[in-house]
């Protein structure tokens, strides 16, 4: 069921309670694949899973920027010679 729709004849209107049964039990189950396909993409857990490289350079690349930025804030605040602070 993951990827595409499945396409199921409506019921006839004489359609017996059996048959609606095994209708719902069908339709039931079609719900809960597409529920555990949507919790699957919104999970952190699982994409990280699926996708170990892709996060690993993101994680790494976001290390990188943090550091440049606290690299360049530093280097704008140099310490002035000669003089100690609180004095």
């Amino acid at each position: 069921m993951t990827g595409g729709r499945t396409e199921r004849a409506a019921l006839p209107r004489d359609a017996g309670i059996h048959s609606r049964q095994l209708d719902l039990q069908q339709t039931r189950e079609e719900v809960a694949v597409t529920l555990d396909d949507l919790f699957a993409t919104f999970n952190p857990g699982v994409q990280i899973r699926s996708h170990p490289v892709l996060f690993a350079g993101l994680f790494l690349a976001a290390v990188g920027a943090v550091v440049a930025a606290v690299v360049r804030f530093n280097a704008g605040r140099a310490p002035a010679s000669g003089r100690s602070r609180g004095r």
